[in-house]
C-alpha cells in the first residue's frame, strides 16, 4: 500500500463515527437473480433465494421513516429488484410516500424495456445506478453472464439509451425524475474500456460511476488491494450499513451475502435494537481495531480498502464519494 493511499484511508477511518441509527439501510426484496456475472458469488449462494413478504417491507419501511427520513435507502441487496416486477415500483412508492426521501436502486439493467422504464423514472427514487461493467458486446457478455435474451448487450444497452430518453422527455415536463447513473466495476478484464464507456454514458446524459477493484469478498483476486494488516482501518460498510436479508436476518455488512454473521432478525426486533444492540459490538470492534475478535467475514475481506467511488456527473463535475461516512 502506497504512503498516499494508507493517508486517505486513515482521513476516512477519521470521519467514522457511531450513529443512533444506520445512516444507510440495504434491504434485500428479493435474493433471486437472473444473471450469473463472474465476479458475483450468487451462482454459488447457498442460502435460499426467496421474496421479502409485504409486511416485513413495511415494518423496515416505518421504522427507517420514523426514525430517519433522509437515511440512504437500497430496496436491493443480493438479487435483481426489479424481477419481483410491479410489485417493487408499488413497494418503493410506498416507501417514498412514508416520508423517505434517499431511496436508491441498483438494477442489471434486464429490465430496462416493456414499459417499465416509465415505472422507474416515476416510482419515487432518488437515484438509478445500473450496473453494465464493459463497454463493448464480449468484454460486456463475458463479465455479465445470463441466458436471458433481455440481459444480453444490445437489449441492455438499448433499453438504458431508451430510459435516458424517456428521463429527458419527462425533465422538460417539470416531471421530478431520478439520477441515472451507469456503474463501471473495474477488473483485469474490462479496465482497458472505463474511458470509453464513461465518454459514451457522460455524452447521453448519465452520469457515471467507476468503482476500484473489489475481491467481492474473496471471489475475485485484486491485486492492487493488500492483505498487510498492520495497515487496516475501520471498515467504513461495517460501520455505517444495516443490510437486511429478504427473511429479515441482519448481516455483516452490504458483501455478507450469505450471512456468516447474523446479528439478529428484524421479524422479532426493531431495526433500531438490532442496530444498538450486537451490530453495535460489532462496529466497535471495527473501530477499537480488535481485529482478532472480528467475525469469520470480515477477518479474510480486503474490500475495506476500495469503499467507495468516483462519480463523473454530466455536467462535467468529477468528485469521489465513500459509502455514508458522516
Amino acid at each position: 500500500m502506497t504512503p498516499d493511499k494508507w493517508h486517505a484511508l486513515q482521513q476516512i477511518e477519521s470521519r467514522l463515527r457511531e450513529h443512533d441509527f444506520p445512516p444507510q439501510l440495504v434491504v434485500e426484496n428479493t435474493a433471486r437473480c437472473n444473471f450469473r456475472c463472474t465476479h458475483c458469488h450468487h451462482h454459488e449462494l447457498q442460502r435460499p433465494q426467496g421474496t421479502m413478504s409485504a409486511e416485513l417491507w413495511t415494518k423496515i419501511v416505518m421504522e427507517a421513516a420514523r426514525e430517519r427520513p433522509d437515511v440512504e435507502f437500497w430496496p436491493t441487496f443480493y438479487g435483481e429488484a426489479l424481477a419481483i416486477g410491479k410489485k417493487i415500483y408499488r413497494r418503493i412508492r410506498e416507501a417514498a410516500d412514508a416520508g423517505l426521501t434517499n431511496l436508491v436502486l441498483n438494477s442489471n439493467g434486464s429490465y430496462c424495456r416493456d414499459g417499465n422504464n416509465e415505472l422507474i423514472l416515476t416510482c419515487g427514487l432518488k437515484k438509478f445506478i445500473l450496473s453494465l461493467d464493459g463497454f463493448t458486446k464480449p468484454t460486456f457478455e463475458r463479465i455479465r453472464y445470463t441466458l436471458d435474451p433481455h440481459g444480453k448487450y444490445e437489449s441492455v444497452y438499448e433499453g438504458v439509451r431508451d430510459l435516458l430518453r424517456r428521463k429527458r422527455a419527462l425533465d422538460a415536463q417539470g416531471v421530478p425524475t431520478p439520477l441515472i447513473i451507469c456503474q463501471f466495476s473495474m477488473m483485469d478484464e474490462n479496465e482497458h474500456e472505463a474511458e470509453a464507456f464513461k465518454d459514451y454514458w457522460l455524452s447521453l446524459g448519465a452520469d457515471v460511476k467507476i468503482r476500484e477493484k473489489l475481491t467481492w469478498t474473496g471471489f475475485v483476486p485484486a491485486a492492487n488491494l493488500t492483505k498487510n494488516y498492520r495497515q487496516r482501518i475501520a471498515c467504513p460498510w461495517a460501520n455505517n450499513t444495516c443490510a437486511i436479508h429478504w427473511n429479515g436476518d441482519v448481516v455483516a455488512c452490504a458483501v455478507d451475502n450469505e450471512g456468516r454473521f447474523v446479528a439478529g432478525n428484524v421479524n422479532e426486533q426493531s431495526i433500531a435494537q438490532v442496530w444498538r444492540g450486537r451490530l453495535r459490538t460489532f462496529r466497535e470492534m471495527h473501530r477499537n481495531h480488535i481485529w482478532d475478535d472480528l467475525p469469520e467475514v470480515c477477518q479474510g475481506c480486503l474490500d475495506w480498502q476500495a469503499v467507495g467511488a468516483s462519480y463523473y456527473r454530466a455536467n462535467g463535475e468529477v468528485y469521489h464519494s465513500v459509502v455514508a461516512t458522516s
